[in-house]
């Protein structure tokens, strides 16, 4: 008992443990006496001993929490609708999914943000859950899940541009519209325009035209008076001229609302190139008494710039031009009529019709804005910076004639921003600050989107340091538009690629955008997170992800997945750094698909790390989406894993997943990979019986499985046998051997010792005309005989019988083991 007690307190020292004794004497008689005061039966209870005053733990650093996911409010509920449909478990309640998609949309209409193409799909599934019973009230519900008012609030968040319009997106308007239709006017209004504005930007002209024109069939007559105003967003579609045409024509319909429609009706057969549609559609306008307007003639203008038609162009200038001058609330729609007309005359050297746009605008008065067009032209046209500079004398001059100095026209940042942003897209930053010295000199000094504009072009060529005093210089402006939030984005990205720039310099720069809650581009997060793996800071990168990934579109995160996928397979990535990566990876990208893990997966057993590989193929396993479960190339690509690394452990539990994997069904190929994976990790015996399991099958042997049990054959004990069992099979059937199957049979016999054998075969088969003894003949039957005594006598042999394909075959150079035997470096890999 002494040298037992001893034993276990060395024991415990040595693996830093404490030495622990439940059965403490002096603890029972304390208890023994405490208990006998209460009751005469007592228990004893074995107590740990522990050193309470030595307790350290109290002055040990808090352990950090990573962020939760930042989510819109109700999308975590949609996203548990969706997977618990794929698992085909029980759905939540109607109610709180349809709460759900009602805070939704409220937060998206609230920060004015659009609905992203993955969250589209969510909302699309969790209305249609909620609408599908609801007639029949099959959870007892008494009123409908959703008002009018909630609805017609989804249906303007949809107008939000998202980065990519889907389907879904289409389909969820299509049923929001079919839902408004007998709510209200305002509400079957809303509907309509959210549904034909998507299926304009998914290029959907003809659904789009039988929508417009259902909706006109719909709507009986509304007297004028009972017609709301117009809204100044709705003037910019309308000309001033008052057509009563179209009120006498259409009285049931605003004239500003109804043209709208019909515009994007007309650019989205203009996206699909349909000249007849354009002109039918155009002629519908007409009769309607809508043809007008400024939103008409600016679609039939970019009809015409995208068919390069110059007389296109003109005739629908002209169009513009017999107009009235617009209001001042459409100035931002005629001005772009304007630039994009000028725009296309300087890209296609349609310098004449340029030249006859400016003469028709300068008989004028132009507004500011146009004036902007028409110095940006000059610059164009080969005017320099002091002739610009005399332009704008000329426009200051011509406002000695009116006598409202409210309307007079000078220049400003505008002005010098315009040209500086055609400098930059002409690759010339030279201009670009030239014309910024230009604006100074005339007392215009530069605002936040000049800043912006000096950070976009220093970025372009590659001054990161000047693109950093841009950025400092625009801090001390009014961002409340956050229009550099873009510059800022990639002068983050740029600070981080130099690799000159110290982390505190990033890290200000990006805490800004934090601080401002401003969005944070899919690149900058995605390389903002690879520095910080870079440091080993993963709850960094955890709480990154976290705060931005759930807000972008599909296209987006899979940039920033890509682009850590990228990290991970990189050969300078320490593996430790890939595995973090790849589990963040993991729980932040759900989504990831099978193509991207069995990548990660492979790269694992690259790197001889067949234990990660394994978790990740788990992982995969473990899904429950049917695009990330492993497939038959998926356990394939596994077992040749195993087998390139020879880990048993990892093959078998691979092997054991395929087991209970009911979804796989056998095939010669996955059996064939089988062969190889049991033979390179040396039970080749066991290999053999999937080669008896392959034969069985329906589907049967393939070339491949023929050498890859052969193969076997040649590791395996007593092999040679089971190799003429084969052989004698496929003489019998006859079927075609060629060289590399010859190659396959002398190795396998040469596996077991019995290089005398491999010979006499070889032999007689070249004396029967059925094989030529090759390179590759000779090196499979070197690299399958066992033992240097054994490859000798090979060697040997070959020298005088087959001198020149031995003298290749040294040409592919060889390599000697620890115990002597030698390899060639010809390739004898076998395939599934």
């Amino acid at each position: 008992m002494p040298s037992h007690l001893t034993r276990a307190v060395f024991r415990g020292m040595l693996a830093n443990e404490p030495i622990v004794h439940r059965g403490c004497l002096r603890a029972r008689r304390l208890h023994r006496k405490a208990g006998s005061c209460t009751t005469s039966t007592t228990t004893t209870t074995e107590r740990q001993q522990r050193r309470s005053f030595f307790n350290m733990g109290m002055f040990r650093k808090r352990k950090r929490e990573t962020k939760e996911a930042d989510m819109d409010p109700g999308l975590e509920t949609m996203m548990q609708l969706e997977k618990l449909t794929r698992l085909r478990a029980r759905l939540p309640l109607r109610e709180d999914v349809a709460k759900a998609f009602v805070d939704f949309f409220q937060a998206k209409y609230t920060a004015g943000q659009p609905v992203e193409d993955n969250q589209a799909k969510l909302a699309l599934q969790s209305l249609r859950y909620c609408l599908g019973d609801q007639d029949t009230e099959s959870d007892g519900a008494d009123k409908p899940l959703f008002s009018g008012a909630k609805l017609q609030q989804a249906a303007v968040v949809l107008r939000n541009n998202p980065t990519q319009t889907t389907f879904d997106h289409v389909e969820l308007a299509r049923i929001l519209h079919e839902r408004l239709k007998d709510v209200s006017y305002a509400s079957d209004e809303a509907g309509i325009r959210t549904y034909v504005r998507l299926l304009w930007r998914t290029s959907s002209a003809s659904t789009a035209r039988d929508a417009v024109l259902d909706f006109e069939r719909r709507r009986g007559p509304v007297e004028l008076g009972r017609l709301t105003p117009p809204s100044s967003e709705d003037i910019r579609d309308v000309d001033t001229g008052g057509n009563e045409v179209a009120k006498q024509a259409h009285p049931s319909f605003r004239p500003i609302h109804l043209r709208r429609l019909w515009v994007w009706v007309l650019r989205a057969w203009s996206t699909q190139g349909e000249d007849a549609e354009v002109a039918r559609t155009l002629a519908t306008i007409s009769e309607r008494g809508l043809q007008n307007g400024l939103s008409v003639h600016h679609a039939m203008l970019m009809h015409s710039i995208s068919k390069n038609d110059g007389k296109g162009i003109e005739k629908w200038w002209r169009a513009q031009c017999a107009m009235t001058p617009p209001a001042s609330e459409t100035d931002i729609l005629y001005s772009s009529f304007v630039r994009d007309a000028l725009t296309w005359c300087l890209a296609n050297d349609h310098v004449d019709l340029g030249h006859s746009i400016v003469r028709d605008l300068m008989q004028t008065s132009p507004m500011k804005p146009v004036w902007d067009a028409i110095f940006v032209w000059a610059a164009g046209t080969g005017k320099g910076v002091d002739e610009i500079g005399r332009m704008l004398d000329v426009m200051e001059r011509a406002n000695e004639g009116m006598l409202d100095k409210e309307s007079w026209r000078r220049p400003d940042t505008a002005t010098i921003n315009a040209l500086v942003e055609y400098a930059i897209s002409k690759d010339d930053p030279y201009t670009a600050e030239r014309f910024i010295a230009l604006g100074r000199d005339r007392g215009i000094e530069p605002d936040a989107r000049t800043y912006v504009l000096q950070m976009a072009y220093r970025l372009g060529v590659n001054d990161i340091d000047g693109a950093l005093t841009a950025y400092k210089n625009l801090q001390t402006m009014d961002l409340s538009s956050d229009e550099d939030i873009p510059a800022v984005n990639k002068l983050i990205v740029a600070l981080c690629s130099s690799k000159q720039h110290d982390f505190d310099t990033i890290m200000n720069v990006a805490g800004d955008l934090s601080d401002r809650r401003a969005r944070f581009e899919p690149r900058t997060v995605a390389t903002l997170a690879l520095l910080h793996l870079d440091r080993d800071e993963l709850h960094d990168v955890i709480d990154l992800l976290n705060t931005h990934a759930y807000h972008y579109s599909s296209t987006e995160r899979n940039t920033v997945r890509d682009m850590i996928v990228a990290y991970c397979l990189d050969a300078n990535t320490p593996v430790f750094r890939s595995w973090d990566a790849y589990l963040i990876i993991r729980d932040v990208f759900d989504e990831l698909n099978r193509e991207a893990r069995t990548e990660l997966m492979t790269n694992f057993f690259a790197r001889d790390r067949p234990d990660m590989a394994v978790h990740v193929f788990n992982h995969m396993r473990a899904h429950s989406r049917a695009d990330t479960m492993p497939t038959p190339d998926t356990y394939i690509t596994a077992f040749l894993g195993t087998a390139k690394r020879q880990d048993l452990e990892s093959l078998e539990v691979v092997h054991n997943q395929m087991k209970l994997d009911f979804n796989i069904n056998l095939t010669t190929r996955l059996r064939n990979a089988l062969v190889i994976a049991y033979t390179a990790c040396g039970r080749a015996r066991k290999a053999l019986q999937f080669w008896d399991a392959i034969v069985a099958s329906r589907e049967g042997p393939s070339y491949n499985s023929i050498h890859v049990a052969l193969r076997a054959c040649e590791r395996s004990p007593f092999g040679d046998l089971k190799a003429k069992e084969i052989w004698g099979k496929l003489r019998k059937m006859n079927v075609d051997l060629d060289s590399t199957m010859w190659a396959s049979y002398i190795a396998a016999l040469a596996g077991n010792g019995d290089c005398e054998g491999a010979i006499k075969v070889l032999e007689e088969a070249v004396g029967k005309g059925e094989v030529e003894v090759d390179a590759f003949v000779l090196g499979s039957l070197f690299a399958g005989s066992t033992g240097s005594e054994k490859q000798s006598y090979v060697e040997q042999w070959a020298k005088e019988e087959h001198p020149r394909a031995w003298s290749e075959l040294e040409k592919f150079g060889a390599e000697e083991a620890e115990d002597g035997t030698r390899a060639f470096e010809i390739d004898r890999s076998v395939t599934p």
